[in-house]
Protein backbone atom coordinates (compact mmCIF):
# COMPACT_ATOMS: atom_id res chain seq x y z
CA UNK A 1 0.00 0.00 0.00
CA UNK A 2 1.33 3.38 -0.92
CA UNK A 3 2.32 5.65 1.93
CA UNK A 4 0.73 9.02 2.42
CA UNK A 5 1.82 12.01 0.36
CA UNK A 6 5.05 13.55 1.57
CA UNK A 7 4.34 16.34 4.02
CA UNK A 8 5.10 19.90 3.00
CA UNK A 9 7.06 22.16 5.37
CA UNK A 10 3.74 23.30 6.84
CA UNK A 11 2.03 19.94 6.95
CA UNK A 12 3.83 18.16 9.79
CA UNK A 13 1.39 19.21 12.45
CA UNK A 14 -0.32 17.40 15.26
CA UNK A 15 -3.99 16.70 15.62
CA UNK A 16 -6.80 17.34 18.05
CA UNK A 17 -9.88 19.41 18.16
CA UNK A 18 -9.89 23.15 18.38
CA UNK A 19 -10.15 23.18 22.13
CA UNK A 20 -6.60 22.00 22.40
CA UNK A 21 -8.17 19.79 25.01
CA UNK A 22 -6.51 17.19 27.13
CA UNK A 23 -6.98 13.55 27.95
CA UNK A 24 -7.47 10.46 25.78
CA UNK A 25 -9.75 7.48 25.51
CA UNK A 26 -8.63 4.59 27.63
CA UNK A 27 -7.96 1.74 25.24
CA UNK A 28 -4.81 -0.30 24.99
CA UNK A 29 -3.26 -0.90 21.60
CA UNK A 30 -5.19 -3.37 19.48
CA UNK A 31 -3.79 -6.42 17.76
CA UNK A 32 -5.09 -8.64 15.00
CA UNK A 33 -6.76 -10.77 17.67
CA UNK A 34 -8.48 -7.87 19.38
CA UNK A 35 -12.27 -8.28 19.38
CA UNK A 36 -13.68 -5.97 16.73
CA UNK A 37 -10.38 -5.66 14.88
CA UNK A 38 -10.83 -5.43 11.12
CA UNK A 39 -9.09 -8.04 9.01
CA UNK A 40 -10.12 -6.63 5.64
CA UNK A 41 -10.97 -3.38 3.93
CA UNK A 42 -8.27 -1.52 5.83
CA UNK A 43 -6.86 0.46 2.96
CA UNK A 44 -7.89 2.31 -0.16
CA UNK A 45 -6.26 0.19 -2.84
CA UNK A 46 -5.33 2.19 -5.89
CA UNK A 47 -6.28 3.48 -8.16
CA UNK A 48 -9.50 4.76 -6.65
CA UNK A 49 -12.21 6.86 -8.21
CA UNK A 50 -13.33 10.27 -6.99
CA UNK A 51 -16.72 9.76 -8.62
CA UNK A 52 -19.40 9.50 -5.96
CA UNK A 53 -22.29 7.26 -7.06
CA UNK A 54 -25.29 9.46 -7.82
CA UNK A 55 -27.74 6.76 -8.82
CA UNK A 56 -28.29 5.19 -5.40
CA UNK A 57 -29.19 6.26 -1.92
CA UNK A 58 -26.24 6.39 0.47
CA UNK A 59 -26.19 7.00 4.19
CA UNK A 60 -23.08 8.23 5.99
CA UNK A 61 -22.81 8.42 9.76
CA UNK A 62 -20.47 11.06 11.18
CA UNK A 63 -19.36 10.91 14.82
CA UNK A 64 -17.90 14.10 16.28
CA UNK A 65 -17.45 16.29 19.35
CA UNK A 66 -17.25 19.61 17.52
CA UNK A 67 -19.35 22.03 19.59
CA UNK A 68 -19.14 24.80 16.98
CA UNK A 69 -21.20 25.33 13.84
CA UNK A 70 -18.51 23.89 11.55
CA UNK A 71 -19.29 20.17 11.41
CA UNK A 72 -23.09 20.57 11.12
CA UNK A 73 -22.50 23.31 8.55
CA UNK A 74 -20.23 21.10 6.46
CA UNK A 75 -22.71 18.24 6.69
CA UNK A 76 -25.56 20.43 5.46
CA UNK A 77 -23.53 21.87 2.57
CA UNK A 78 -22.24 18.43 1.54
CA UNK A 79 -25.79 17.11 1.58
CA UNK A 80 -26.86 19.89 -0.82
CA UNK A 81 -24.02 18.99 -3.16
CA UNK A 82 -24.89 15.29 -3.03
CA UNK A 83 -28.67 15.04 -2.59
CA UNK A 84 -28.61 11.24 -2.79
CA UNK A 85 -26.43 11.07 0.33
CA UNK A 86 -28.01 11.24 3.75
CA UNK A 87 -25.58 12.24 6.48
CA UNK A 88 -26.53 11.32 10.02
CA UNK A 89 -24.62 13.11 12.77
CA UNK A 90 -23.71 11.43 16.08
CA UNK A 91 -22.61 14.33 18.26
CA UNK A 92 -21.14 13.57 21.69
CA UNK A 93 -19.82 16.04 24.25
CA UNK A 94 -16.05 16.29 24.36
CA UNK A 95 -15.35 14.40 27.60
CA UNK A 96 -17.71 11.55 26.73
CA UNK A 97 -16.37 11.45 23.17
CA UNK A 98 -12.81 10.94 24.42
CA UNK A 99 -13.96 8.12 26.69
CA UNK A 100 -16.06 6.31 24.11
CA UNK A 101 -14.77 6.92 20.59
CA UNK A 102 -12.29 4.03 20.49
CA UNK A 103 -15.00 1.63 21.62
CA UNK A 104 -17.41 3.17 19.11
CA UNK A 105 -14.96 2.71 16.26
CA UNK A 106 -14.29 -0.90 17.33
CA UNK A 107 -17.95 -1.88 17.08
CA UNK A 108 -19.51 -3.56 14.05
CA UNK A 109 -21.81 -0.53 13.78
CA UNK A 110 -18.92 1.95 13.68
CA UNK A 111 -19.73 5.31 12.05
CA UNK A 112 -18.37 5.86 8.56
CA UNK A 113 -16.53 9.04 9.55
CA UNK A 114 -15.21 10.14 12.92
CA UNK A 115 -13.51 13.22 14.27
CA UNK A 116 -9.94 12.16 15.00
CA UNK A 117 -8.68 12.89 18.50
CA UNK A 118 -5.69 12.02 20.61
CA UNK A 119 -5.92 8.41 21.72
CA UNK A 120 -7.41 7.16 18.46
CA UNK A 121 -3.93 6.21 17.30
CA UNK A 122 -4.57 3.09 19.38
CA UNK A 123 -6.98 2.00 16.62
CA UNK A 124 -4.19 1.78 14.04
CA UNK A 125 -2.66 -1.59 15.06
CA UNK A 126 -6.14 -3.14 15.03
CA UNK A 127 -6.65 -1.91 11.45
CA UNK A 128 -9.88 -0.15 12.42
CA UNK A 129 -9.20 3.06 10.47
CA UNK A 130 -9.09 3.22 6.70
CA UNK A 131 -5.81 4.10 5.00
CA UNK A 132 -6.85 6.85 2.60
CA UNK A 133 -3.56 7.48 0.83
CA UNK A 134 -4.92 6.52 -2.59
CA UNK A 135 -7.86 8.89 -2.14
CA UNK A 136 -5.35 11.55 -1.15
CA UNK A 137 -3.50 11.04 -4.40
CA UNK A 138 -6.66 10.98 -6.49
CA UNK A 139 -8.03 14.17 -4.93
CA UNK A 140 -4.67 15.93 -4.70
CA UNK A 141 -4.91 16.52 -0.94
CA UNK A 142 -1.23 17.45 -0.67
CA UNK A 143 -2.04 20.59 -2.66
CA UNK A 144 -5.55 21.18 -1.37
CA UNK A 145 -4.57 21.32 2.28
CA UNK A 146 -1.59 23.70 2.38
CA UNK A 147 -0.51 24.54 5.90
CA UNK A 148 -2.67 21.83 7.41
CA UNK A 149 -1.54 18.46 8.60
CA UNK A 150 -2.81 15.26 7.19
CA UNK A 151 -3.00 12.46 9.75
CA UNK A 152 -0.09 10.14 9.05
CA UNK A 153 0.89 7.40 11.48
CA UNK A 154 3.26 4.45 11.63
CA UNK A 155 1.74 0.93 11.81
CA UNK A 156 2.02 0.83 15.61
CA UNK A 157 0.24 4.20 15.86
CA UNK A 158 2.97 5.65 18.06
CA UNK A 159 4.74 8.01 15.66
CA UNK A 160 3.04 10.90 13.88
CA UNK A 161 4.13 12.65 10.69
CA UNK A 162 5.25 9.55 8.84
CA UNK A 163 3.61 6.37 7.61
CA UNK A 164 0.16 5.90 6.11
CA UNK A 165 -2.47 8.58 5.60
CA UNK A 166 -5.64 8.24 7.69
CA UNK A 167 -7.40 11.58 7.40
CA UNK A 168 -7.40 15.32 6.81
CA UNK A 169 -8.58 18.39 8.64
CA UNK A 170 -11.50 20.67 8.00
CA UNK A 171 -10.12 23.63 9.89
CA UNK A 172 -7.28 24.70 12.09
CA UNK A 173 -7.03 26.36 15.44
CA UNK A 174 -4.04 28.27 16.72
CA UNK A 175 -3.11 30.20 19.83
CA UNK A 176 -2.24 33.81 20.40
CA UNK A 177 -2.79 36.78 22.70
CA UNK A 178 -6.12 38.56 23.16
CA UNK A 179 -6.09 41.94 24.85
CA UNK A 180 -8.48 44.59 26.06
CA UNK A 181 -7.76 47.60 23.85
CA UNK A 182 -9.37 50.10 26.21
CA UNK A 183 -7.32 48.96 29.19
CA UNK A 184 -4.11 48.74 27.17
CA UNK A 185 -4.63 52.30 26.01
CA UNK A 186 -5.38 53.50 29.54
CA UNK A 187 -2.17 51.88 30.77
CA UNK A 188 -0.17 53.44 27.93
CA UNK A 189 0.87 50.07 26.48
CA UNK A 190 2.19 49.96 22.92
CA UNK A 191 0.64 46.85 21.40
CA UNK A 192 1.77 44.54 19.93
CA UNK A 193 5.03 43.93 21.78
CA UNK A 194 8.04 43.07 19.64
CA UNK A 195 9.47 40.45 22.01
CA UNK A 196 8.47 38.19 24.88
CA UNK A 197 10.45 40.44 27.20
CA UNK A 198 8.29 43.40 26.17
CA UNK A 199 5.13 41.37 26.74
CA UNK A 200 6.26 40.45 30.25
CA UNK A 201 7.02 44.10 30.96
CA UNK A 202 3.43 44.89 29.98
CA UNK A 203 2.25 42.25 32.44
CA UNK A 204 4.24 44.03 35.15
CA UNK A 205 2.67 47.40 34.30
CA UNK A 206 -0.82 45.91 34.36
CA UNK A 207 -0.16 44.27 37.72
CA UNK A 208 1.19 47.53 39.15
CA UNK A 209 -2.03 49.26 38.08
CA UNK A 210 -4.11 46.73 40.01
CA UNK A 211 -5.20 44.70 36.99
CA UNK A 212 -5.03 40.96 36.39
CA UNK A 213 -2.39 40.95 33.70
CA UNK A 214 -3.03 37.49 32.27
CA UNK A 215 -6.46 35.93 32.72
CA UNK A 216 -6.13 32.14 32.96
CA UNK A 217 -7.75 29.04 34.42
CA UNK A 218 -5.89 25.86 35.33
CA UNK A 219 -8.53 23.69 36.98
CA UNK A 220 -8.57 21.62 33.80
CA UNK A 221 -5.05 22.41 32.64
CA UNK A 222 -5.69 25.70 30.86
CA UNK A 223 -2.17 26.91 31.60
CA UNK A 224 -1.17 24.59 28.78
CA UNK A 225 -2.01 27.48 26.44
CA UNK A 226 0.67 29.90 27.66
CA UNK A 227 3.10 27.03 28.22
CA UNK A 228 2.63 25.70 24.68
CA UNK A 229 3.15 29.10 23.07
CA UNK A 230 6.19 29.73 25.26
CA UNK A 231 7.59 26.44 24.03
CA UNK A 232 6.89 27.58 20.47
CA UNK A 233 8.94 30.71 21.13
CA UNK A 234 11.87 29.08 22.91
CA UNK A 235 12.15 25.52 21.62
CA UNK A 236 13.54 24.58 18.22
CA UNK A 237 10.72 23.22 16.00
CA UNK A 238 12.62 20.02 15.27
CA UNK A 239 12.92 19.25 18.99
CA UNK A 240 9.30 20.19 19.65
CA UNK A 241 7.98 18.01 16.84
CA UNK A 242 10.20 15.04 17.62
CA UNK A 243 8.80 14.93 21.14
CA UNK A 244 5.16 15.65 20.29
CA UNK A 245 5.23 13.12 17.46
CA UNK A 246 6.74 10.40 19.65
CA UNK A 247 10.06 9.95 17.88
CA UNK A 248 12.46 7.48 19.43
CA UNK A 249 14.87 9.04 21.90
CA UNK A 250 13.13 12.43 21.92
CA UNK A 251 13.24 14.49 25.10
CA UNK A 252 11.62 17.61 26.48
CA UNK A 253 14.20 17.96 29.23
CA UNK A 254 16.04 20.69 27.35
CA UNK A 255 17.37 24.12 28.42
CA UNK A 256 14.94 25.92 26.11
CA UNK A 257 11.95 23.99 27.48
CA UNK A 258 13.11 24.72 31.02
CA UNK A 259 13.27 28.40 30.13
CA UNK A 260 9.67 28.23 28.91
CA UNK A 261 8.54 26.51 32.13
CA UNK A 262 10.49 28.95 34.30
CA UNK A 263 8.89 31.88 32.45
CA UNK A 264 5.41 30.54 33.12
CA UNK A 265 6.23 29.89 36.77
CA UNK A 266 7.61 33.42 37.11
CA UNK A 267 4.40 34.87 35.70
CA UNK A 268 2.42 32.97 38.33
CA UNK A 269 4.82 33.78 41.18
CA UNK A 270 4.85 37.51 40.37
CA UNK A 271 1.06 37.62 40.46
CA UNK A 272 0.54 38.38 36.80
CA UNK A 273 -1.84 35.42 36.42
CA UNK A 274 -5.39 35.07 37.75
CA UNK A 275 -5.27 34.50 41.54
CA UNK A 276 -5.89 30.88 42.64
CA UNK A 277 -5.57 29.87 39.01
CA UNK A 278 -5.79 26.15 39.85
CA UNK A 279 -9.37 26.66 40.99
CA UNK A 280 -10.60 28.37 37.80
CA UNK A 281 -11.62 26.47 34.66
CA UNK A 282 -10.33 27.45 31.25
CA UNK A 283 -13.84 28.22 29.97
CA UNK A 284 -14.56 30.41 32.99
CA UNK A 285 -11.33 32.31 32.32
CA UNK A 286 -12.47 33.08 28.77
CA UNK A 287 -15.90 34.14 30.03
CA UNK A 288 -14.34 36.43 32.65
CA UNK A 289 -12.04 38.07 30.10
CA UNK A 290 -14.96 38.56 27.71
CA UNK A 291 -16.79 40.37 30.52
CA UNK A 292 -13.91 42.81 30.94
CA UNK A 293 -11.70 41.17 33.56
CA UNK A 294 -7.95 41.60 33.09
CA UNK A 295 -5.85 42.92 30.25
CA UNK A 296 -4.47 39.89 28.38
CA UNK A 297 -5.62 36.33 27.69
CA UNK A 298 -3.60 33.63 25.90
CA UNK A 299 -5.95 31.23 24.17
CA UNK A 300 -6.91 29.90 20.77
CA UNK A 301 -8.94 31.30 17.93
CA UNK A 302 -11.84 29.19 19.20
CA UNK A 303 -12.28 31.88 21.86
CA UNK A 304 -12.54 34.71 19.31
CA UNK A 305 -16.32 34.65 18.96
CA UNK A 306 -16.92 34.85 22.72
CA UNK A 307 -14.30 37.56 23.22
CA UNK A 308 -15.65 39.61 20.30
CA UNK A 309 -19.21 39.30 21.57
CA UNK A 310 -18.22 40.32 25.08
CA UNK A 311 -15.73 43.12 24.44
CA UNK A 312 -16.91 44.37 21.08
CA UNK A 313 -14.63 47.11 19.77
CA UNK A 314 -12.43 46.75 22.86
CA UNK A 315 -11.30 43.28 21.72
CA UNK A 316 -7.85 42.98 20.17
CA UNK A 317 -5.52 40.19 19.13
CA UNK A 318 -1.85 39.71 18.24
CA UNK A 319 0.41 36.70 17.66
CA UNK A 320 2.70 35.60 20.46
CA UNK A 321 5.89 37.65 20.01
CA UNK A 322 9.25 35.93 19.42
CA UNK A 323 12.15 35.91 21.83
CA UNK A 324 14.18 38.17 19.53
CA UNK A 325 12.70 41.15 17.72
CA UNK A 326 12.11 40.34 14.07
CA UNK A 327 12.16 36.60 14.68
CA UNK A 328 9.78 34.22 12.94
CA UNK A 329 6.25 33.96 14.25
CA UNK A 330 5.67 30.60 15.91
CA UNK A 331 2.72 29.34 17.87
CA UNK A 332 0.80 26.21 18.82
CA UNK A 333 -2.21 24.81 17.02
CA UNK A 334 -4.39 21.87 16.17
CA UNK A 335 -7.36 21.07 14.02
CA UNK A 336 -10.66 19.28 13.66
CA UNK A 337 -9.71 16.23 11.62
CA UNK A 338 -11.85 13.52 10.08
CA UNK A 339 -10.95 9.89 9.47
CA UNK A 340 -12.83 6.97 7.93
CA UNK A 341 -13.76 3.65 9.49
CA UNK A 342 -12.21 0.59 7.90
CA UNK A 343 -15.66 -0.99 8.21
CA UNK A 344 -17.42 1.68 6.13
CA UNK A 345 -19.37 0.30 3.19
CA UNK A 346 -19.32 3.73 1.53
CA UNK A 347 -15.63 4.63 1.57
CA UNK A 348 -15.82 6.63 -1.68
CA UNK A 349 -18.61 8.83 -0.32
CA UNK A 350 -16.77 9.22 2.99
CA UNK A 351 -13.60 10.26 1.15
CA UNK A 352 -15.66 12.80 -0.80
CA UNK A 353 -16.78 14.33 2.49
CA UNK A 354 -13.15 14.64 3.60
CA UNK A 355 -12.29 16.27 0.29
CA UNK A 356 -15.19 18.71 0.67
CA UNK A 357 -13.38 20.28 3.63
CA UNK A 358 -11.05 21.98 1.11
CA UNK A 359 -13.91 23.34 -1.01
CA UNK A 360 -14.30 27.12 -1.31
CA UNK A 361 -17.84 26.76 0.04
CA UNK A 362 -16.44 24.91 3.05
CA UNK A 363 -13.94 27.72 3.73
CA UNK A 364 -16.78 30.13 4.45
CA UNK A 365 -18.39 27.63 6.83
CA UNK A 366 -15.07 27.01 8.54
CA UNK A 367 -14.40 30.72 8.98
CA UNK A 368 -17.88 31.43 10.31
CA UNK A 369 -17.30 28.82 13.02
CA UNK A 370 -14.10 30.57 14.07
CA UNK A 371 -11.67 28.13 12.50
CA UNK A 372 -9.01 28.71 9.88
CA UNK A 373 -9.64 27.23 6.45
CA UNK A 374 -7.11 24.67 5.11
CA UNK A 375 -6.02 27.26 2.53
CA UNK A 376 -5.29 30.61 4.20
CA UNK A 377 -5.97 32.38 0.91
CA UNK A 378 -9.50 30.96 0.79
CA UNK A 379 -10.54 32.65 4.02
CA UNK A 380 -13.27 35.23 3.48
CA UNK A 381 -12.57 38.81 4.50
CA UNK A 382 -13.60 39.63 8.06
CA UNK A 383 -13.54 42.75 10.21
CA UNK A 384 -12.95 43.51 13.86
CA UNK A 385 -11.40 40.88 16.09
CA UNK A 386 -12.05 38.06 13.61
CA UNK A 387 -10.22 40.09 10.98
CA UNK A 388 -7.26 40.49 13.35
CA UNK A 389 -7.23 36.75 13.97
CA UNK A 390 -7.33 36.07 10.21
CA UNK A 391 -4.35 38.40 9.70
CA UNK A 392 -2.49 36.63 12.50
CA UNK A 393 -3.15 33.26 10.86
CA UNK A 394 -1.76 34.43 7.54
CA UNK A 395 1.44 35.58 9.27
CA UNK A 396 1.82 32.18 10.92
CA UNK A 397 1.32 30.37 7.62
CA UNK A 398 3.86 32.68 5.96
CA UNK A 399 6.50 31.77 8.56
CA UNK A 400 5.52 28.08 8.65
CA UNK A 401 5.14 28.73 12.35
CA UNK A 402 2.51 26.28 13.55
CA UNK A 403 3.73 23.79 16.15
CA UNK A 404 1.94 20.81 17.74
CA UNK A 405 0.35 20.76 21.17
CA UNK A 406 2.76 18.69 23.21
CA UNK A 407 -0.04 16.80 24.95
CA UNK A 408 -1.73 15.50 21.85
CA UNK A 409 0.36 12.70 20.46
CA UNK A 410 3.44 12.05 22.57
CA UNK A 411 1.41 9.52 24.61
CA UNK A 412 -2.29 8.81 25.18
CA UNK A 413 -1.97 9.86 28.85
CA UNK A 414 0.09 13.01 28.30
CA UNK A 415 -2.92 15.31 28.54
CA UNK A 416 -3.69 14.20 32.08
CA UNK A 417 -0.01 14.23 33.02
CA UNK A 418 0.42 17.77 31.70
CA UNK A 419 -2.61 18.99 33.66
CA UNK A 420 -1.27 17.48 36.88
CA UNK A 421 2.22 18.84 36.35
CA UNK A 422 0.93 22.33 35.48
CA UNK A 423 -1.12 22.38 38.67
CA UNK A 424 1.94 21.37 40.67
CA UNK A 425 4.05 24.01 38.91
CA UNK A 426 1.48 26.77 39.46
CA UNK A 427 1.02 25.67 43.05
CA UNK A 428 4.73 25.90 43.77
CA UNK A 429 5.02 22.17 44.39
CA UNK A 430 7.62 21.42 41.72
CA UNK A 431 10.45 23.27 40.03
CA UNK A 432 10.57 23.80 36.28
CA UNK A 433 13.13 20.99 36.09
CA UNK A 434 10.92 18.50 37.95
CA UNK A 435 7.90 19.63 35.94
CA UNK A 436 9.63 18.64 32.70
CA UNK A 437 10.94 15.43 34.23
CA UNK A 438 7.37 14.43 35.05
CA UNK A 439 6.36 14.91 31.42
CA UNK A 440 9.37 12.95 30.20
CA UNK A 441 8.59 10.03 32.50
CA UNK A 442 5.16 9.68 30.89
CA UNK A 443 6.74 9.84 27.43
CA UNK A 444 9.38 7.20 28.27
CA UNK A 445 6.88 4.85 29.90
CA UNK A 446 4.77 4.85 26.74
CA UNK A 447 7.48 4.71 24.10
CA UNK A 448 9.68 2.16 25.82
Amino acid sequence: MSPSPSPSPLSRRTFLTATGAIGAAALTACSDLTPGASSSGTSSTGPVSTAVPADKKITLVVADADDTTMTPGLIAAFREKHPNITVERQYTGWDDYLKSINTTMSADSAPDIAQFTSGMQNLIPGRLLLKVGEYGKAYGWAEKFPGLDQITLTPDGKTVGTGDLYGVGAGLSFEGVYYNKAKAQKLGLTVPPATLEELEAMFAEAKAAGETALVAGNLDGGLNHPFNVLLSAYLEPRDREAWAYGHKGATIVLPEAEQAAETLKRWVDKGYVTPKVNGVSDNDATAAFAKGEGVFRISGNWAAAAVAKGLGERAGYFNMPPVTSGGKVRTTGAGVYYCVSAKSKNAAAAAAFLDFAADAQAAAITAKAGFMAPDAGAMPSQTGLLGDVRTGWQAIVKDAGLQPFIQNSSSPTMGDTLTTQLQLLAGGKVTAEKFLAGLQTDFDNYHQ
